[in-house]
């Protein structure tokens, strides 16, 4: 075992000697024979291939992985430069027959080159007495970069939240093909770093940029990331039969590689936050493979649940890989249906959980809602909590919006609003009519969302000389009722695949926007709508109860029923009939703040108790 262990110890030495120096430190007790004769061995001064160059002149690996058709070599670029220049592959090291439980593979590796120090006055203290926090913020969405979902928005507006009240948030994003260099006005920081992944390392690097204070990291490496769509083929959405089958080596490297980044960008986080199942490894891997690496010592963890249904299950092959476990253990603390969750590491593991809206931290702890980790919320009561979902009101302004054909306000939104509805009859082929009630959908077209209900509850609009715009894309079975709902009843009823541009215009002409989900974390549609001046009716679940007030500035069904649906939308037919309850409930909606102020209090609170605990 020496031998094997002395063997895989040398080839790293010969391609990365400084992260081998590290790896040496971290193992010295178990390794005291191999370490004796490895400290006879000469260091060269460390140096790295920069991430498009030939593969690593190590004759005893495995073969490398072959470089993309459009990679290029080239030295290390300046952090100033935007380089529009594609992206080469990593190369993969593999250390002959290395197992994760004995290599060192799964160790905390050094940052080889680190391009960046840590701000000398980092740590010091805001205006107002607070401490300056170094926050890791990890997600596979954010808008403008990937966005499938609300998770994105959340993520970007928390994030940005967050950097302007002084603190320095690190977001670390996977460069998926869809991230454009050019389009984003990305910089290629210089070096590279490794990423463990089981048996062997992964060669990561770095492009970054800054919005509104926010720094935003991109992780790349062409093994994992180039190709179409984040989650799986022709741009699924990854929660389906299309996922990518190495979406568990996928995730387990940006997980893994978020906290290697930190390193590299000598970055030692106070707050390491996670959001969703997807890096749902990281508060994992700060209690197990990083637990006594100095480095991350006073760093604590939150993980935010966005959506509890989708947790991140994998074969059990994938836990040797992720360095939280051994091949061959099948451990309680990631285990669901069977398989491993990377959403039940990271609620095992996290310092404090949080999610969307209070109404959905309470559904979860009950079989109705839990999906199977009532039970671990329920033993983790004391540390989890609902934060409501905010929206940027600023990028939510009717206002100013380009994609409207008429800006207002509150004052004038009656004029304005009657502007945009005319212009989406017109586009859609509605019969342009100035006097009837719009209800819209705007939503992925999905189970969850309750489209079924609105097609079959669509006789309730046009009884109240409403008209019904579906706009949408999701479930094909969904979209083709739709489809053909709007070929039933033309100039009444009209469908169009989604768009985010498209959206906002559909939020300012309707009056009404149907939600009747059958669970909804938080949602971030009905405050989008009540910005606009649109009347949310949802059903009162989730965030839709804690951010909806009944006949004040929305309306919510008795219940998830087609029936209490039609009863819903009749209740509303009424209402618009009010002119002036209904022009009152309007302004009311308008005038609500939806914004991130009180929620980022409450993160804050959340990060400086956990952080009095040290």
């Amino acid at each position: 075992m020496v031998m094997s262990l002395l063997h895989s110890f040398l080839v790293l030495l010969l391609a990365h000697p400084l992260q081998a120096q590290n790896v040496l430190r971290s193992v010295r007790a178990p390794l005291a024979p191999a370490v004796g004769a490895l400290n006879s061995v000469h260091l060269p001064a460390p140096t790295l291939p920069s991430f498009g160059t030939a593969p690593l002149p190590v004759p005893t690996l495995a073969a490398p992985t072959a470089l993309a058709p459009n990679a290029r070599a080239s030295a290390a670029t300046p952090a100033s430069a935007v380089l529009a220049a594609p992206t080469a592959s990593a190369v993969a090291v593999k250390p002959a027959a290395v197992k994760p439980a004995e290599a060192a593979a799964a160790a905390p590796v050094a940052t080889a080159v680190s391009p960046v120090n840590a701000a000398a006055d980092w740590g010091q203290r805001l205006p107002d007495g607070g401490k300056k926090l170094e926050i890791l913020m990890a997600g596979a969405e954010a808008h403008p970069f990937v966005k499938t979902g609300g998770l994105a928005d959340v993520v970007d507006d928390l994030g940005r939240g967050l950097a302007a009240r002084g603190h320095r948030v690190t977001l670390i994003l996977p460069k998926f093909a869809s991230v454009d260099p050019d389009k984003f006005q990305l910089e290629r920081v210089p070096g590279s770093f490794l990423v463990p992944m089981g048996d062997r390392m992964e060669v990561a690097r770095l492009w970054k940029t800054e919005r509104a204070g926010l720094e935003v990291y991109f992780l790349d490496n062409p093994n994992m990331y180039s190709r179409p769509g984040p989650y799986g083929y022709d741009g699924h959405d990854g929660y389906g039969k299309r996922d990518y089958p190495d979406n568990d080596e996928r995730f387990l490297f940006h997980s893994r590689g978020a906290l290697e980044a930190m390193r590299f960008l000598g970055r030692s986080p106070d707050i390491v936050h996670a959001h969703d199942w997807h890096v749902g490894l990281i508060p994992a891997l700060l209690k197990t493979a990083y637990a006594h690496d100095p480095f991350f010592a006073a760093a604590r963890s939150v993980a935010t649940i966005h959506n509890i249904a989708y947790q991140g299950l994998f074969p059990w092959s994938v836990l040797g890989k992720t360095g939280v476990g051994r091949d061959g253990e099948r451990p309680a603390a990631y285990e669901r249906h069977g398989m491993f969750s990377y959403l039940k590491a990271a609620l095992t593991h996290a310092d404090a959980i949080t999610t969307v809206s209070p109404t959905y931290a309470a559904e979860i702890k009950t079989a109705a809602f839990g999906e199977g980790m009532e039970t671990l919320l329920n033993e983790r009561a004391k540390d989890l909590s609902g934060i409501v979902n905010g929206i940027d009101p600023a990028e939510n302004d009717p206002g100013r919006d380009p994609n409207l054909v008429a800006h207002y306000g509150v004052a004038d939104a009656a004029q304005g609003k009657a502007a945009n509805k005319a212009e989406i009859q017109r586009r859609l082929g509605l019969t342009v009519d100035p006097e009837a009630p719009v209800y819209a959908v705007a939503s992925r077209f999905a189970a969850q969302k309750g489209i079924d209900l609105v097609i079959e509850a669509a006789d309730a609009v046009l009884k109240a000389g409403g008209q019904l715009v579906l706009t949408g894309s999701g479930d094909k079975e969904l979209e083709e009722a739709a489809v053909a709902l709007a070929a039933a009843h033309p100039g009444r009823v009209a469908r169009h695949p989604f768009d985010v541009f498209f959206v906002k215009l559909v939020y300012a002409a309707a009056d009404f926007l149907l939600m009747p989900s059958r669970f909804e974390p938080c949602g971030l549609s009905q405050l989008i709508a009540q910005r606009y001046g649109t009347l949310p009716v949802a059903t009162k679940t989730g965030g839709l109860a804690d951010t909806i007030v009944d006949g004040v500035d929305g309306f919510h069904s008795a219940d998830f029923s087609a029936a209490a649906l039609r009863d819903v939308i009749a209740r509303a037919a009424a209402f618009y009939a009010d002119r002036p309850a209904f022009a009152a409930a309007r302004r009311r909606a308008m005038e609500k703040d939806s914004s991130w102020g009180a929620s980022i209090d409450r993160y804050l609170a959340l990060y400086a108790a956990l952080l009095a605990k040290r």
